[in-house]
């Protein structure tokens, strides 16, 4: 039987790249065969409408053969979000009771940072500077497409570079604990 899992992203058309992959990796990491896909119906287009509980349930009851839903977004520097997002994973846990699980993490502080933690950095970046950057994305980011010539490829190469970065998974792991680490361990003891 096939554990398919449906990774919700604030907005699917750049995220995709990253976040599949990712989650994917965490799944292995957790001795997990499952069947990934990205919810692109409906795509919320923001974090506002993602953290929409009818949002969400409308979600749920359009794919009834998922056993996990993650919810993914950016912290984007809102402190409250992560409560949010706890907030969430809790009522719609409990509503689906043993149907299927339902997890909620925030990107510390944009999913782009996934990218940038597996990636080797220029010797002048702090990764507490990167980590704490709540615009990250146009940033640190913005300057690693730059730096490795990807701002041709399609979604600025979000999809090669993400490729690159979870080669070293471990890296990621160790420059991502509060939330890549809390995946891991949610995932790990709830499938």
């Amino acid at each position: 039987m096939s554990f398919n899992v449906l990774v919700i992203p604030e907005d699917f058309t750049k995220d995709e790249q990253i976040l599949k992959p990712l989650v994917q990796r965490i799944l292995d990491d957790c001795g997990r065969k499952a069947q990934v896909q990205v919810c692109r119906n409906p795509n919320f287009q923001g974090v506002q409408t993602a953290l929409r509980l009818d949002a969400l349930r409308e979600v749920i009851a359009l794919y009834p053969m998922v056993q996990l839903f993650i919810l993914i977004v950016d912290r984007d520097g809102k402190s409250g979000r992560k409560q949010r997002t706890d907030e969430i994973e809790k009522t719609l846990s409990d509503e689906l009771r043993s149907k299927a699980r339902f997890f909620a993490e925030v990107a510390w502080q944009e999913v782009e940072i996934f990218i940038l933690a597996g990636l080797d950095i220029p010797s002048g970046w702090r990764w507490s500077e990167i980590r704490a950057d709540a615009d990250v994305k146009n940033t640190f980011f913005k300057e690693m497409v730059r730096l490795r010539g990807t701002a041709r490829y399609p979604h600025e190469g979000r999809k090669k570079l993400m490729a690159e970065s979870i080669s070293n998974w471990q890296r990621i792991k160790s420059r991502c604990p509060e939330d890549v680490g809390a995946l891991i361990a949610r995932v790990g003891e709830q499938t």
